[in-house]
């Protein structure tokens, strides 16, 4: 218990797919609120907001 086998802390996904994810949501967020606090919460939602954006958008890079 308590040991995660390097598989990241297992939220967003965990490992090197949650961070992209996190980097992405961060990155598109920014792109369209310009504010570091919604670009924190969308990064913690990861590929939730990755998906959302690209629905809503249209585009998955900014």
């Amino acid at each position: 218990m308590g040991e995660n086998n390097g598989k990241g802390c297992g939220c967003c996904g965990g490992g090197i797919l949650g961070s992209i994810g996190a980097v992405l949501a961060a990155l598109l967020s920014w792109s369209v609120n310009h504010s570091i606090l919604w670009a924190l919460i969308h990064a913690f939602l990861s590929w939730f907001y990755v998906i959302y954006h690209w629905i809503v958008y249209g585009e998955l890079l900014p």
